[in-house]
């Protein structure tokens, strides 16, 4: 069982304005482009992902909500990890409708929401 990539969410009032920052300014690569989101690659398999914050799973908030996430192809063994060490599961592995893949969310210690993300047809790339 291993973690193959990440995206970091941010969740934005104006999305626009926060894309266009992304690809303009920062000059990263947008490789997800839906209404909901926008995610850009950082490097290799890392990247940060901007939030419509009125219609994604966390809302917009000035106090900066994060979602951190990581691939891998093992959902179901890190389901059963987590349970097994007393994790509560906010939502088992399950298929989203926007793309497709498979979520797993839970949070830490703090409150943190964390997601694996197994994907059934990556969106882009190899």
């Amino acid at each position: 069982m291993e973690i193959d990539g990440t995206i970091t969410f941010f969740y934005y009032d104006d999305l626009t304005r926060a894309t266009e920052f992304y690809e303009n300014i920062m000059g990263f690569e947008k490789v997800i482009d839906i209404k909901l989101a926008k995610v850009f690659r950082v490097h290799g398999d890392s990247h940060v992902g901007l939030v419509d914050g009125h219609t994604g799973y966390l809302k917009w908030s000035e106090s900066k909500p994060v979602m951190l996430s990581w691939f891998s192809d093992d959902i179901d063994g890190w389901h059963m990890h987590l349970k097994e060490k007393g994790v509560e599961i906010e939502q088992s592995p399950e298929k989203q409708s926007y793309l497709e893949m498979r979520t797993l969310l839970f949070r830490d210690p703090e409150g943190y929401l964390l997601e694996v993300m197994q994907w059934l047809k990556k969106p882009y790339g190899q």
